[in-house]
């Protein structure tokens, strides 16, 4: 019996070694087989690159892959270095440094994206052997094995779309051959300023703007866990479209952080418990002076070409001055101030460097994209008799003593079989013998025919050229009194009227002072062209009588209380209306008028006609007023050599009436219409001069 318990015993004992034995076996296996699965798995791979090199050549070369270059958002400042606006094509991205993106953010990518990042070369062996297990038991693709390096090199080199076995082969190639080129943070920061997030944005730090218009630094647990989980579905995930499936996909990221070590069990609660808070919209949809960023990026687009604006990372800087532009809407907004009210443009250019510190296109650009400061063609009324007088005294014609009739008149126009009937602008018999000085300070219409005349239309239309309009311009008389084909811009006429301050210098308007690359380096400077249009002396002469304009002529309503010197205009049945005036620092143009078609202006805040000399006007002292007490209170320098005018001229198309009219008319005006001037007495010598009678138009 006790034999019998004995031999028993043995038997169980061997029975439970043969199970130890297996157990350990059993156990061994398991563990073995993941380790032999990626050894054969690199077998595999192996003989795959070779098998795929076989058919179509060699193994993708790193080496040979084209080079990269990441479109870049462009961006426009202001002269204060304040933001107007971002420019991109359909992949909104600044690349920054690896120093910027911070270690929360890294991590958060990392723990949902590729946990093993830190340990595998390139393609993880372990998770393409769990995702081929995974996948052949559901008979579908339900799990991927894309580390963020095999990623990484499928969006520089390869067509994402393609989800053949090729592709995917080289994919891991590359993947392997950028490990053993590049650091594992290299690789990374390459990646988060590659991927994408949705809503246009790629890179991390359109991202953080994007949804939270913050700079990746300044990203919270909570929020970088957001941006993190975005780019698996960047649509599907949306914060703005989908807020509970990014919630959802924000919490898995912060449960992967603290599963991988990366965050502790308080912070991670803490982070859970955070509602989803995102900016009200997006930086990049905002422009803020939306007229004046068209006019830039229609001047980079013409300089570098579109794909260097939108993808190129341009930072560029210009000449528009903030309180100036603040002051410019505000001085439009308070004199225009109802809806039904017609609108304005407004351009101020600094009259020594042609920099355009202010510029108003019209009321609203969401309503009308047209820029009416820049791309605005219209007649420019009497406004245009500047250059009429300014090629009048570069000709030598004295305006203190030369004298013209004022009446209405019936001019020939050479060339021309029809008489030119002109009149003034109240429609009276005029106001008799009138200097130059005179006809302008009241703006005398009929005086302005004779002088066009005179000078003739092609000289207007050169000197017009020179001092600043670029537009076409009709070589017809009619121009000195706004009959113009196509009309001008505010711009062109800010950029003419800055010549008579710059002693006779025309600067080329500017708003761009420089431009800078993706890598800070300036590739573009401003260099305005500047050309000698007149002399400093004519230029003088000219603002002389233009000074005397706003304190005694049509342009009372400008007085600044500094020295200033402008002209008004108003088109025919008051479509249009102008103030151009200038100090020896800003040149500011006006123009009032309803954008899409000629409309009278009447009744408008109180005028029952708005002309010149009201409503623009008043912009013009509103918006002066303040901007030229930037500079100090200095009189138009006198220049050193100053006209000379032709002695004893007499006009040969003055229109003289008969002898008894001529002899009964007096150079007495009116007080209300001409006070005292600050210039030199003009003669009130009669004349019996008489001419062919030559044309006119209104």
């Amino acid at each position: 019996m006790r034999l019998g318990r004995e031999r028993r015993s043995v038997r169980r004992r061997r029975v439970q070694k043969v199970r130890r034995r297996r157990i350990i076996i059993l156990i061994a296996v398991l563990v073995a087989i993941p380790i032999i699965a990626a050894a054969v798995l690199a077998v595999i791979f192996s003989m795959g690159l070779h098998a795929v090199a076989a058919f179509e050549g060699e193994i993708p070369a790193l080496s040979d892959q084209h080079q990269v270059s990441l479109a870049q958002t462009s961006s426009i400042y202001d002269a204060d270095g304040n933001l107007l606006a971002y420019l991109h094509g359909v992949e909104n991205r600044t690349v920054i440094s690896g120093r910027q993106i911070p270690p929360v953010l890294r991590n958060a990518v990392v723990a949902i994206e590729d946990e093993r990042f830190y340990q595998h070369k390139g393609v993880d062996l372990e998770s393409v052997v769990r995702a081929l297990a995974t996948n052949v038991s559901a008979q579908r693709t339900t799990e991927g094995f894309s580390t963020i390096t095999m990623q990484l090199v499928g969006n520089l080199y390869l067509d994402r779309t393609d989800i053949t076995f090729n592709r995917k082969f080289s994919e891991m190639a590359l993947a392997w051959q950028l490990e053993r080129k590049y650091s594992k943070e290299e690789i990374l920061d390459l990646y988060l300023n590659t991927v994408y997030f949705g809503s246009n944005a790629y890179g991390v730090e359109a991202a953080a703007k994007t949804y939270f218009d913050k700079e990746p630094a300044q990203l919270t647990l909570a929020e970088a866990a957001l941006i993190a989980g975005l780019p698996q579905a960047p649509t599907g995930y949306s914060p703005r479209k989908h807020p509970d499936r990014a919630l959802v996909r924000r919490n898995m990221v912060i449960n992967s952080m603290l599963k991988n070590g990366f965050i502790t069990e308080d912070e991670a609660e803490q982070a859970l418990l955070t509602p989803i808070e995102l900016a009200p919209y997006s930086p990049y949809t905002q422009v803020a002076e939306p007229y004046v960023v068209a006019y830039v990026r229609k001047q980079l687009i013409d300089m570098f070409g579109e794909e260097k604006v939108f993808q190129g990372g341009l930072r560029v800087e210009t000449t528009i001055d903030p309180t100036y532009q603040k002051l410019a809407s505000d001085a439009i907004n308070t004199t225009l101030k109802k809806d039904a009210d017609p609108s304005a443009a407004l351009v101020s250019i600094d009259t020594t460097t042609g920099y355009i510190r202010a510029m108003v296109g019209g009321k609203d650009y969401t309503t009308s994209m047209f820029n009416l400061a820049s791309q605005g063609r219209r007649q420019a009324g009497s406004a245009f008799k500047t250059f009429a007088l300014t090629a009048a005294i570069e000709m030598g014609i004295d305006p203190e003593k030369t004298q013209y009739m004022s009446i209405p008149v019936e001019l020939k126009v050479p060339g021309s079989t029809e008489l030119w009937k002109v009149k003034t602008y109240s429609g009276g018999q005029g106001y008799g013998i009138s200097t130059l000085v005179q006809a302008t300070l009241r703006s005398d219409n009929t005086v302005y025919a004779q002088l066009a005349l005179d000078v003739g239309a092609e000289r207007i239309v050169d000197i017009a050229h020179r001092m600043g309009v670029t537009s076409y311009i009709n070589a017809d008389p009619a121009i000195v009194l706004g009959g113009l084909t196509y009309g001008v811009s505010p711009l062109e006429m800010a950029s003419a009227y800055a010549t008579l301050s710059n002693a006779g210098q025309h600067v080329e308007p500017t708003i761009i002072t420089q431009i800078k690359d993706s890598t800070g380096k300036v590739i573009w400077k401003a260099n305005p062209k500047r050309t000698q249009a007149i002399s400093a002396g004519v230029a003088y002469a000219v603002t002389k009588i233009l000074a005397a304009n706003i304190p005694h002529g049509t342009g009372g309503r400008a007085n600044i209380g500094r020295p200033a010197a402008g002209k008004t205009g108003t088109t025919q049945d008051n479509a249009d209306a102008w103030f151009c005036g200038y100090t020896p620092h800003l040149s500011t143009t006006v123009w009032v008028g309803y954008p899409k078609s000629q409309i009278e202006m009447k009744n408008i805040e109180g005028f029952s006609s708005v002309t010149g000399g009201s409503l623009p006007a008043i912009i013009w002292q509103k918006f002066m007023s303040v901007a030229d007490t930037d500079y100090p209170k200095v009189e138009f320098p006198v220049p050193s050599v100053l006209v000379k005018y032709l002695p004893n001229y007499i006009s040969p198309n003055a229109y003289w009436p008969t002898s008894s009219t001529t002899e009964s008319t007096t150079t007495t005006l009116p007080p209300t219409t001409i006070p005292p001037t600050t210039l030199p007495p003009t003669s009130t010598t009669k004349s019996t001069k008489r001419t062919t009678t030559t044309q006119a138009i209104p």
